[in-house]
C-alpha cells in the first residue's frame, strides 16, 4: 500500500510581510523633512530637496504623514522701509527771508520673512513593501490561529485484506459498493502558528531573510451520522525553516515594485520554493498594488496528501490528491494600503488562488498601529468567500485493525467521499521591529 504525506493546507497565509521598508532616504534617522509653508513675498519659489543614495528626500508620497512637528525653525528676511529724502533747498526771497523747500519723495526698505516648518516623515512597518535599508534589521513575528473545515459524505466502499499472507484471504478486492444512505461526518483542521521572519538589508534595495515556524495542528473527524465517537490527531513542533532574498527594485514618486524568492523546508513533508511579485501605484496616502505569488512543493514522504487522523492503530485519510509528488499553488490579486492617521494604517487584499486541488477567492484585511518608528503591531484576518471544493468527490482510505472479520487481522477500506460546505478562516497578529 502506498505511503502518504500529511500535507495540510489549512489556508494560504497572508504575505510574509517579512522585510520591505518603503521610503526615499537612506538615512533612517532623519524623521522629518523641510518644506516651505508659504511663498515669500518676492514670489520666488523655494524648495528643499536633499538627494542621498539615489533617492529624493521628499514628502509628496503616500508613505509619509505630514504633520507639524513640536519644534519649528524660522528663518527670515526683514522687510524694511527706507525713506528717501533730500536736503532742504534754501531759497531767498526779496526780503531775504529763508524758505525751506523739502522734496516729498521717499524710499522704502523692504524685508521678507521666510518661514520654514519642520514636518514629520514617518514610514510604516506594516506596509506590504516594507524592507530594511542597508545595514538595518527587520523582525516580523506572526502569531495566528486558523481553521479549515468541511462536511463530507462517504459514498461507497471496497475492502481489501491488509495482510493476505498472514490471515484468511478475502480473495480479490471486493467490488465498489455504493451506499444507499451515505455515512456523513465533519472534518475540522485547526492550527496555532508562530512564524518569525528576520531580515537584514544587504543594500538599500536588497535584503536577505531567514525564517522559522512553530505550529500546533489538530485534525478531527466528528459528528458521524451513525453516532460513532470523534477521533483526532495532534502534532506540534518547529516544522519549517527557510531562507530567501527580497528586492524593492522600483521606488519612485508614483511607483513601487518588489520581487521575492524563498526556499522553505517543511519537516518530514516537503521542499518548497516560493516566488512573489508586487507592483504598486501611489496616490496621496494610499498605495494600490497588484500581487502574484507561486509555490512549488516537492513531497519528501509519500505520494498522497489530505486530512489524516490516527487513533488506536486505525487511521482514516480523506485525500485531496493521490499519486502525486509535486504540488503547485498560485495566487493573483489586488491590494490596498492606506494611511488612516499618524499612527494607524489599513491593508486589504482580494485574491484568487489556485491551490492544486481546488480554487478559491479569499479576502484579507489588516489594521496596523505604529506609535513610533521602530515598532508596529498589525492585526489581520482572512476568509474564503468562494471555493470550488464544494461538491467535489475525492478518494479516501481507511485502515482498520481487528475489523471483526474471522481470520482477518486488518483491512483497507477505500472509496469516494463528497465535500460539502468547505470553509477557511484565519486571524492573527504581527509584531514588527526595525532597528
Amino acid at each position: 500500500m502506498k505511503k502518504f504525506a500529511m500535507f495540510l493546507a489549512l489556508m494560504v497565509a497572508l504575505p510574509a510581510v517579512a522585510a520591505n521598508e518603503y521610503q526615499y532616504s537612506n538615512d533612517a534617522n532623519e524623521y522629518y523633512t523641510v518644506r516651505p509653508n508659504a511663498k515669500p513675498r518676492t514670489y520666488k519659489n523655494v524648495s528643499t530637496n536633499r538627494k542621498t543614495g539615489g533617492y529624493k528626500n521628499t514628502i509628496t508620497n503616500n508613505f509619509y504623514y505630514n504633520q507639524p512637528a513640536a519644534r519649528t525653525n524660522s528663518y527670515g528676511t526683514r522687510q524694511t522701509r527706507n525713506v528717501r529724502y533730500q536736503e532742504p533747498e534754501y531759497q531767498y526771497s526779496s526780503n531775504d527771508r529763508q524758505v525751506a523747500m523739502v522734496d516729498d519723495s521717499y524710499e522704502e526698505r523692504t524685508y521678507t520673512r521666510k518661514t520654514k516648518t519642520s514636518q514629520m516623515r514617518k514610514y510604516f512597518l506594516a506596509h506590504p513593501f516594507f524592507q530594511p535599508l542597508k545595514g538595518r534589521f527587520g523582525s516580523v513575528t506572526d502569531v495566528s490561529y486558523g481553521q479549515s473545515k468541511f462536511k463530507f459524505d462517504i459514498l461507497n466502499a471496497r475492502i481489501q485484506d491488509a495482510n493476505p499472507d498472514m490471515s484468511a484471504n478475502l480473495g480479490e478486492i471486493s467490488p465498489l459498493t455504493d451506499f444507499t444512505t451515505p455515512l456523513s461526518g465533519k472534518a475540522e483542521m485547526t492550527q496555532i502558528l508562530v512564524k518569525e521572519d528576520f531580515s537584514f538589508g544587504l543594500s538599500d534595495t536588497l535584503a536577505i531573510i531567514g525564517m522559522a515556524q512553530y505550529d500546533k495542528t489538530k485534525v478531527e473527524f466528528k459528528d458521524w451520522s451513525d453516532g460513532s465517537a470523534s477521533d483526532s490527531t495532534s502534532s506540534s513542533g518547529l516544522n519549517l525553516f527557510g531562507i530567501g532574498l527580497q528586492s524593492r527594485f522600483v521606488d519612485s514618486q508614483k511607483w513601487i515594485a518588489m520581487a521575492s524568492g524563498y526556499y522553505q523546508y517543511q519537516k518530514d513533508t516537503a521542499n518548497i520554493f516560493v516566488g512573489e511579485l508586487k507592483i504598486g501605484y501611489k496616490i496621496d496616502r494610499t498605495t494600490i498594488y497588484g500581487v502574484g505569488r507561486a509555490w512549488y512543493s516537492n513531497l519528501t514522504k509519500g505520494d498522497i496528501y489530505g486530512a489524516y487522523v490516527k487513533s488506536d492503530g486505525d487511521w482514516l485519510m480523506l485525500a485531496y490528491k493521490t499519486d502525486v509528488k509535486d504540488i503547485v499553488y498560485g495566487e493573483g490579486g489586488l491590494g490596498l494600503f492606506a494611511v488612516l492617521s499618524k499612527d494607524f494604517t489599513l491593508t486589504g487584499e482580494a485574491v484568487y488562488g489556485y491551490y492544486d486541488w481546488h480554487n478559491q477567492i479569499n479576502l484579507r484585511a489588516g489594521l496596523g498601529w505604529q506609535p513610533g518608528d521602530s515598532f508596529a503591531l498589525n492585526l489581520y484576518g482572512s476568509m474564503n468567500v468562494y471555493d470550488t471544493a464544494d461538491g467535489m468527490k475525492k478518494p479516501y482510505i481507511n485502515y482498520d485493525v481487528n475489523p471483526g472479520i474471522t481470520g482477518v487481522d486488518a483491512v483497507y477500506t477505500s472509496g469516494d467521499y463528497k465535500i460539502k460546505d468547505y470553509n477557511e478562516w484565519k486571524i492573527g497578529a504581527q509584531v514588527i521591529f526595525y532597528f
